[in-house]
């Protein structure tokens, strides 16, 4: 992969060009976040303004569903241009969206899982990752695995894998994988906003935000969280 803020950079323009020709816009703010662990692309104001209100107003789920398909529609296009563009070959796209400010972000792993070798040694970690498995465990099961690292000063990444109980595999296999995505999210996000005082006082950081997805076939889960700066 060449120099990071290289590949940064082209990667900020693809996406620009992308979403601008894909959508007539582009984002109101995109941060671009990539090493060899992750790309992590940070939206903000990815829909207009006057369609979001009228969506949100209406049907909140509604607005996910459309921003999803609209994700769901370039990520394809987005892994193979920046792999030919920058070297980084994507084996796994995660997105997820807040539904305080209407916020995106996307996540590509790399094929190769470098997050196993290139952990962060952090204050901390050993309490973030019990939270984490408590969570997890309240809704499905502890994590076989737990990885996590700072992508950037304020955004902190997890992984867990080996999460998914059996009701939850038969559920994929029936082909019902996104309404069991939208359930889980609603149930994580409940509790996981409930140990976000404890995750700010482990970390001394204030959270902004937190985003959560999940790759049923490779039964593993990302949560990202982006703390105030």
């Amino acid at each position: 992969m060449p120099e990071k803020h290289v590949a940064k950079s082209k990667i900020k323009t693809l996406l620009d060009e992308l979403l601008a020709q894909r959508f007539n816009q582009a984002p109101g703010r995109m941060d671009v976040y990539v090493d060899e662990r992750s790309l992590i692309v940070h939206l903000e104001g990815f829909m207009g303004d006057e369609m979001q209100n009228l969506i949100r107003l209406q049907d909140p789920d509604a607005l996910r569903s459309v921003q999803e398909l609209m994700v769901e529609h370039i990520l394809p296009e987005l892994a193979g241009t920046i792999g030919t563009a920058t070297g980084f070959r994507i084996g796994t796209f995660y997105y997820d969206w807040s539904d305080r400010d209407l916020s995106g972000m996307l996540v590509g792993l790399p094929e190769e899982q470098a997050y196993h070798e290139q952990e962060d040694y952090y204050s901390g970690k050993s309490e973030v990752h019990e939270i984490i498995g408590k969570v997890t465990y309240e809704i499905q099961k502890m994590p076989d695995e737990t990885y996590s690292y700072w992508a950037a000063d304020h955004i902190l990444v997890i992984v867990r894998e080996g999460i998914l109980i059996k009701i939850e595999k038969a559920f994929v296999d029936q082909g019902a994988s996104e309404i069991l995505r939208k359930v889980k999210r609603n149930l994580e996000k409940e509790v996981i906003d409930l140990e976000a005082p404890r995750i700010e006082k482990i970390l001394k950081r204030k959270i902004k935000d937190f985003y959560v997805d999940w790759s049923f076939e490779l039964n593993k889960s990302l949560l990202v969280y982006v703390f105030e700066d």
